[in-house]
């Protein structure tokens, strides 16, 4: 009899402490209308990065997590360790293709599948991944056809085959449509990632009058796209200043992300620089390396806005603020059309809240013209003259070729923050 009471006394405290042992792997639970996400038994929500790049500055800011959109077995271990020294949690992309064609294509889809095992077998039970992220706005092309995503669907129960730890998405742009077809035909799915930039305002209403209901989150969002603004007669978009974009993210976050209660968190996008466009549309950091012009990689305002929402708190020190630029006594709105030789004046209006003394940087570049899809690579575009370095906020210059232009500027604080705005103009 004392045996079996020991044996029952035994088992009671082994049941006892299982149930208080964390639950290992990534999960979505649902209370009510909500939605909440646990790694290992510990609700997480995501403060994430698009990128790599300074991701020590991403983790001291407040961050938990890094966002790729492809990978291989290499590049992944690489971004491990990564976020291992940073404290953080991988959203690791599997690139998929926008060409609907391709869904009809078995060479094509098994070289996805030998990719998916590859990878999967590798890191099945790595802590640091977070969820596997099939795709990337792969409707955006013609590829939001029934093939695509049950093809997405494959391989969602593929990975769920081989790994109990993560979990399985896609990602789509702000697209209601597709998120109709991933309800219908990527059942496996546990989440959906969503792209939204200034239509991230109505993101509530289209994801809730949907066919899907599950979680989602927002795996890209940022400035007001080149495609969402008003543009000059000849078509330049009109690009936000850094502060202007410094308040729709602090907005943006609080009001469209953080306040609905279906959304497991975000990466804010781009978390480093690129050229998509101009230099600084989507670029939370200036460019470095760059011959002739002294930039250093340095912070934008934006880096300062997710300091503040991140953390909930004023952030030590602060960016330039940007109050306006002109070319001529013209603003960006006005279309301004010059001379080809005629004088140029650029103006720029900035303050700091720390009253740093500002260093101006200027340079001219040609309107882009090789333009990238959905993100893909664009060359920067071809600089006329020289970059100019002044102690003030004018500058005098002019542009002898007709052509298509943008006077830029980088307000620099010399904290490694750095502001920045350009204005298009046309040389006839």
């Amino acid at each position: 009899m004392m045996r079996i009471l020991c044996f029952l006394f035994g088992l009671l405290f082994y049941i006892t402490a299982a149930a208080r042992q964390p639950q290992q792997g990534v999960a979505i639970k649902k209370n009510g209308q909500s939605f909440q996400l646990y790694i290992d038994g510990v609700q997480t929500y995501i403060k994430g990065v698009g990128g790599t790049n300074a991701l020590g500055v991403a983790s001291a800011s407040g961050a938990n997590a890094f966002r790729t959109w492809s990978g291989s077995v290499e590049s992944v271990k690489s971004d491990l360790k990564l976020a291992a020294a940073n404290n953080m949690y991988i959203l690791q992309g599997i690139s998929m293709t926008k060409d609907s064609a391709s869904y009809f294509d078995e060479n094509y889809k098994n070289k996805v599948r030998a990719n998916v095992r590859e990878l999967v077998q590798a890191y099945k039970d790595e802590p640091r991944i977070l969820a596997w992220a099939l795709g990337n706005e792969i409707e955006l092309g013609n590829a939001n056809i029934g093939a695509a995503w049950l093809f997405v669907e494959e391989l969602a129960q593929l990975i769920k085959s081989m790994d109990k730890r993560h979990l399985v998405i896609t990602v789509i742009a702000h697209n209601e449509s597709a998120l109709d077809s991933i309800a219908r035909l990527a059942p496996s799915l546990d989440f959906v990632g969503i792209n939204s930039y200034g239509s991230i305002v109505s993101i509530a209403g289209m994801v809730n009058r949907s066919d899907y209901k599950g979680a989602f989150m927002v795996t890209e969002w940022g400035p007001t796209g080149f495609w969402e603004v008003p543009k000059t007669t000849w078509g330049a978009p009109l690009e936000q200043t850094s502060e202007e974009k410094r308040q729709v993210y602090e907005q943006r976050y609080n009001n469209y992300i953080l306040a609905n209660k279906r959304c497991l968190g975000s990466f804010v996008f781009l978390w480093g620089q690129k050229q998509e466009r101009t230099p600084t549309w989507f670029s939370m950091f200036l460019e470095k390396n760059v011959k002739g012009l002294p930039l250093k990689g340095e912070k934008t305002p934006m880096v300062e806005a997710m300091q503040r929402v991140w953390n909930q708190k004023e952030p030590p020190q602060t960016a330039p603020v940007i109050r306006a630029m002109r070319i001529n006594k013209q603003t960006a709105s006005d279309n301004i059309r010059i001379r080809a030789g005629e004088a140029i004046l650029g103006e720029v209006d900035a303050t700091d809240r720390e009253q740093r003394k500002f260093t101006y940087v200027w340079e001219i570049l040609k309107e882009a013209t090789v333009l990238g899809f959905g993100g893909s690579y664009e060359p920067r575009p071809e600089r006329y003259g020289k970059a100019v370095t002044t102690d003030g906020g004018q500058i005098k210059t002019s542009v002898g070729e007709a052509g298509n232009y943008r006077l830029f500027v980088y307000v620099l604080d010399n904290t490694g923050f750095a502001s920045t705005v350009n204005i298009p103009f046309q040389v006839f």
